[in-house]
C-alpha cells in the first residue's frame, strides 16, 4: 500500500504569514482555442509540503540541488505523537510512539495537525524539544518529517530574538526537514519506507516534494 502525504499546490493555500501567497493560474486553455492547457505556478520555496536544504539555516550550508538522491528514500518510522498547541515533543514522545528509529532512517511524526490544514489552528502547533533535535543527530536520523508548519515555535509564540534554534541543530548537522504533510495516521506507528523526493532547484534553500509512504519494508 502506498501512502500519499503530500498537500496538493493549489492558490490560496495555507501558508506562513510572512510568505508571498501562492498562485495556480491558466496561461493557455483548449476551451478558449489554445491547442494545449498550460498553467503558470508561483509559490514560495517554504510553502506546502517541502524539504529543507541545510542552507536555508546555516550559510554556505548545502542547497538543495547538492544533495544526493540516496538521501530522499529508505526506511522510515512513522512516530505517533499527541501534543497540543506550544507544547514540546520530546525524545520519549518519540519512543512511545513507534518503532526507535536507527542511524540512515528517516522520522515522520504524526501529530494530528496535518488534518488541520485548512483551519486557523493550524498555525499554532507543537514544536521539538531542542533535546529531541540533539537526539536525532546523534542517532544519524536523516531526514524528520512533520504534518506542521515548523519544528520550531509557532510564529505566535516567539519572542523577541528567536532565532531557529531547532532547524539551526538539524541543518548544521545535515539532517533534512520535511514541513507540512498531511495525515499519516494509516501509517501510525509503524516502521515504513518512504520517498522523499524535492523538486530540484539550483541554489535552492528548499524544494517542494511528493512524500510517499509504502508498508513494504524491505527485510
Amino acid at each position: 500500500m502506498l501512502l500519499d502525504v503530500s498537500q496538493p499546490i493549489h492558490s490560496g493555500m495555507p501558508k506562513a504569514v510572512t510568505l508571498a501567497d501562492v498562485r495556480v493560474e491558466p496561461c493557455l486553455r483548449i476551451k478558449d482555442g489554445a491547442l494545449l492547457d498550460t498553467s503558470e505556478l508561483s509559490i514560495p520555496s517554504h510553502a506546502g509540503t517541502h524539504i529543507d536544504a541545510p542552507s536555508h539555516a546555516v550559510a554556505g550550508g548545502a542547497t538543495i540541488d547538492r544533495i544526493p538522491a540516496d538521501r530522499f528514500l529508505g526506511p522510515a518510522v512513522v512516530s505517533t505523537v499527541r501534543r497540543g498547541p506550544g507544547e514540546l515533543i520530546g525524545v520519549s514522545d518519540v519512543l512511545d510512539g513507534g518503532p526507535a528509529p536507527s542511524a540512515g532512517d528517516m522520522l515522520f511524526l504524526d501529530t494530528g495537525w496535518g488534518t488541520k490544514f485548512f483551519d486557523a489552528s493550524y498555525f499554532d502547533h507543537p514544536s521539538l524539544d531542542t533535546e529531541l533535535a540533539q537526539w536525532l543527530v546523534d542517532t544519524g536520523v536523516k531526514l524528520l518529517a512533520m504534518d506542521f508548519i515548523t519544528p520550531d515555535l509557532p510564529h505566535v509564540r516567539r519572542k523577541e530574538g528567536f532565532n531557529f534554534p531547532v532547524h539551526k541543530i538539524l541543518l548544521g548537522n545535515e539532517v533534512l526537514i520535511a514541513e507540512n504533510l498531511a495525515d499519516m495516521s494509516t501509517f501510525g506507528g509503524r516502521r515504513v519506507f518512504a520517498y522523499a523526493f524535492p523538486l530540484i532547484v539550483r541554489g535552492g534553500d528548499a524544494g517542494h516534494a511528493r512524500i510517499v509512504l509504502s508498508d513494504e519494508v524491505a527485510a
